[in-house]
């Protein structure tokens, strides 16, 4: 499965990159994340929880970044299971482009291929598509609110 989400900040792209390269700031944004533990200058642990559908599930997840082109892409690999609620794991392979529109605002794209087991792995296409917009949408407007401005939707394209 891979689901493309896509926003808008009204901040350059250097902003929005330096942003992006500081996890402890771009954790305050992310929707029920509970504790971020950076394990090396492109490597972390986080705790999350996350309700998906009629299940509940907190997750010890550790992402590496794998790749980047500075002020153009950054490319990631997660893995993790569950530590409370719903048995599962998690595997994820990701990528956050940046681009600068005509404005001199910034599009980020991001673009995820997760695969989710355990009793989580039953939890439909669909349903793991609009939790995708949702909390796309939250951080957008948390990204934002940090650098002082809006979020504006870019595009919504979910594809299996």
């Amino acid at each position: 499965m891979e689901i493309r989400e896509s926003f808008i900040v009204p901040a350059p792209v250097e902003t929005v990159w330096s942003f992006f390269e500081d996890v402890e700031r771009v954790s305050k944004c992310v929707p029920g994340l509970e504790s971020v533990e950076i394990l090396d200058k492109d490597q972390y642990k986080v705790v999350i929880a996350q309700k998906i559908g009629f299940f509940s599930a907190t997750f010890e997840v550790t992402t590496k970044r794998e790749e980047f082109e500075t002020h153009k892409y950054m490319k990631f690999s997660s893995v993790g299971r569950t530590v409370r609620g719903a048995i599962g794991n998690l595997r994820s392979n990701d990528l956050v482009e940046f681009e600068t529109t005509d404005d001199g605002a910034t599009r980020v794209q991001l673009m995820s291929q997760p695969a989710l087991g355990g009793m989580l792995g039953a939890v439909g296409h669909k349903m793991i598509v609009s939790k995708s917009r949702e909390l796309t949408e939250q951080f957008a407007a948390a990204l934002c609110a940090t650098l002082g401005g809006a979020a504006e939707k870019a595009q919504e394209d979910a594809q299996a």
